[in-house]
């Protein structure tokens, strides 16, 4: 009797020291969660374990009565495999026959199985959708199979199970019209395992009881899209996944952000800091908003400068968000006069990096030679990417004999003449893809008495917007005194190697009509009916256009056809260009894809710049604007998740272009400790004051970031698609 005694007092203490166990590591289970009262859920989880712990208890003393003999470590084996895995493993933590493990430092990236398994036990408890389910999944057992002897295991198995042939989170989201962009970044975060246990576990309805309410309907969504986010995060990792999920998501999205209403297309990474900004205004528990601007940074240390930094921005700042995303950066200004450096800290939710580019590109033009053969040829030339139009002008004089002030760039398309460039333009107007020609001109002459124009023309079969261009472009000098018919024989003699024999306008009369480009919109038609028809309004204004940096004085013509006419006089309208071997050097060349690595463009997005004139900087020290100012980002501190944006997309000239450049990065172990800013050896704090600190051991891989979610964009700015790419450990 006084063995069975202490048996049971012995059951009864680890019982207690159980339950005291699972409510400690329940509150602190996360360090914003430490002085919250538990969640009614949570309660009632608790009540229920309780009650199955009690009837085991009743179980096992009938049991031992019936047999003396049975040893308690059967008992307490069969107990610990009714509970919850993690439950059993807290219990065997809090155990005394358990040896002391030694603290380990926080992982970020946690595996997301065991998330997985505590999401989805939270979520049968205090969901409906988990409710619904779990009463589904009693009826089935029911008739299925007889109830198992001991009804906690079975109660308490039915948290551990999945719907058939389903993986928790592995659930894709549907696309209501182009919201690719949304998906892809609804991905990403779902599969952020701090992020998805803080929503599904519900711990952000705290943080909302205590934010503040003005703030919240000022710049926030009144907790509605936090919400929203949560029934995503919960729908994606229980599997009870719907098309209203999305809708509804949407829907509270275009009612707060005005930019994302209909069907056109947005940038994943513009989205994400809008999503981000407004679930950080909804969970903001800082009472004041007023900003206080921060103090010279003129000698005193780094380190005190960014906590006032800090300390001003978490004034009015204080979410969980936050405590995953954000960190610091240093802009430091150098005065090139005094040397006097100048520091600022500002927070950041995502660093937006530069991709590194080639030295030198490919420009393809289509060289007119006035009397050579062949006549057109096709060149490849390979420039600097800074270089301008004028060195371009004198790279083609170079290599074609042309001198530079006989070449004439231009652009020629199908309908006709589209840009004439200009020795001020940088060479980044000129796309690799464009139809750029250099024309030979003869050199300017001015006759005794008569104005001589320089006119490079172009066939067109043809009026208007439909016509399409035929032949290689023609050029001519006549006097400005000529009449039509002086004009158009001289440019039949220009194309008499494709004419008929014979076809003069003496014969034939008028054949074709002759459009000024640039010219008076409405009278850009050269008239066939006056004396000096190229006295008109249209010519000088064609004149006026064409009088340009770098260009001799000329105007260009377009000489419409009609059908009949085309077919009757010209025997050949080929437009033969022969291609010179540089074109596909430099095509092989060019092929190969630009590789670079992730630390590479962080090295490009911590180098020096120097400002220009237009961005000259007003020195404290000097009291002058300095031009020539260096100008240097660093990382100050790092956050527990890290957000790279790589700028694919740049603005050339008038048009935007996605760069193509392959960036290799690494799944495991990205060290950032290289991309921090240097620091003296007493201040090695180098990671975000946001982040989690439950260690005071060694904090060396507290800068190793694993990767686990890739947003990717395919296809052009006109028609794209993103892709929300995540790694699922299970």
């Amino acid at each position: 009797m006084e063995k069975q005694e202490k048996q049971l007092s012995a059951r009864s203490a680890s019982e207690s020291e159980l339950q005291r166990s699972r409510s400690g590591r329940e509150s602190s289970h996360h360090p914003r969660s430490r002085s919250r009262s538990p969640t009614p859920s949570v309660s009632s989880q608790r009540q229920l374990v309780a009650q199955q712990t009690s009837a085991r208890r009743s179980k096992s003393d009938q049991q031992l009565k019936s047999n003396p003999q049975t040893p308690c470590g059967q008992t307490n084996d069969t107990r610990s495999a009714t509970l919850p895995r993690s439950t059993s493993r807290r219990s065997m933590r809090s155990s005394g026959h358990a040896q002391p493990q030694k603290k380990k430092l926080f992982n970020p990236f946690r595996p997301i199985g065991n998330l997985a398994m505590r999401v989805f036990r939270q979520v049968v408890c205090i969901t409906p959708i988990g409710k619904k389910w779990a009463a589904e999944k009693d009826k089935k057992s029911s008739t299925k199979s007889a109830p198992v002897s001991n009804g906690d295991i079975a109660s308490v198995s039915r948290l551990h199970t999945f719907p058939d042939a389903e993986t928790p989170g592995a659930t894709g989201l549907r696309n209501l019209g182009n919201t690719c962009y949304i998906n892809s970044i609804l991905q990403c975060l779902s599969k952020t395992d701090i992020l998805a246990e803080y929503f599904c576990c519900e711990q952000y309805k705290a943080d909302l009881a205590r934010s503040n309410r003005i703030n919240a309907r000022k710049y926030g969504t009144r907790g509605e899209l936090t919400e929203s986010l949560a029934t995503v995060t919960k729908a994606l990792w229980c599997g009870r996944y719907s098309y209203e999920v999305s809708s509804e998501f949407k829907s509270c999205v275009c009612k707060y952000g005005p930019q994302y209403r209909g069907n056109s297309q947005h940038d994943a990474q513009e989205f994400l800091i809008w999503l981000l900004d407004k679930i950080h205004e909804d969970l903001n528990i800082a009472s004041k908003k007023k900003y206080r601007p921060n103090k010279s940074s003129h000698g005193r240390a780094d380190d005190v400068v960014a906590a006032e930094a800090l300390a001003n921005h978490r004034r009015g700042n204080s979410s969980f968000v936050q405590d995953l995303f954000l960190a610091q950066f240093r802009s430091s200004l150098t005065c090139p006069n005094c040397r006097r450096q100048s520091n600022n800290f500002d927070p950041f939710l995502c660093t937006s990096l530069p991709l590194p580019q080639r030295a030198d590109r490919p420009v393809y033009v289509t060289v007119v030679y006035l009397d050579a053969h062949p006549k057109q040829v096709k060149l490849g030339v390979s420039m600097r990417a800074d270089a301008t139009v004028k060195e371009l002008r004198a790279e083609l004089s170079l290599q074609t004999s042309i001198p530079v002030g006989q070449v004439v760039l231009t652009e020629l398309y199908y309908y006709g003449f589209h840009r004439t460039f200009t020795d001020a333009q940088p060479l980044s107007v000129i796309h690799e893809t464009d139809n750029l020609y250099c024309v030979e001109v003869p050199p300017a002459t001015v006759a005794t008495g008569r104005e001589k124009l320089l006119m490079i023309a172009s066939n067109r079969l043809g009026a208007g917007s439909k016509g399409k261009k035929f032949g290689s472009p023609i050029v001519i000098q006549i006097s400005r005194k000529a009449k039509y018919q002086q004009l158009q024989d001289a440019l039949l003699t220009k194309l008499s190697a494709s004419l008929r024999e014979g076809v003069t306008s003496e014969k034939l009369g008028l054949l074709f009509n002759i459009r000024v480009v640039d010219g008076i919109p409405g009278k850009s038609y050269v008239p066939h009916d006056v004396t000096h028809p190229l006295y008109v309004e249209s010519v000088d204004k064609a004149l006026q256009s064409c009088d340009l940096d770098g260009n001799p004085k000329h105007i260009k013509l377009l000489l419409e056809w009609d059908p009949d006419t085309k077919q009757a006089v010209f025997t050949s309208v080929e437009d033969v260009i022969e291609e010179h071997r540089s074109v596909q050097l430099l095509k092989a060349e060019h092929q190969q894809p630009l590789v670079a690595t992730l630390p590479s463009c962080f090295d490009l997005y911590t180098e020096e710049e120097k400002l220009d004139e237009k961005n000259s900087w007003l020195c404290p020290n000097c009291r002058k604007l300095q031009i020539g100012t260096t100008k240097r980002l660093t990382l100050w501190t790092l956050p527990d998740v890290l957000v790279v944006h790589l700028k694919r997309f740049k603005q050339m000239a008038s048009q935007r272009v996605k760069l193509s450049t392959l960036v290799e990065f690494p799944i495991y172990g990205l060290d950032m400790s290289k991309h921090i800013a240097s620091r003296g050896k007493s201040h090695h704090d180098q990671w975000s004051p946001w982040k989690r600190r439950d260690y005071n051991e060694d904090r060396d891989g507290d800068t190793i970031y694993d990767l686990h979610a890739v947003v990717n964009h395919i296809g052009s700015l006109s028609s794209g698609h993103y892709t929300g790419a995540r790694r699922l450990v299970l």
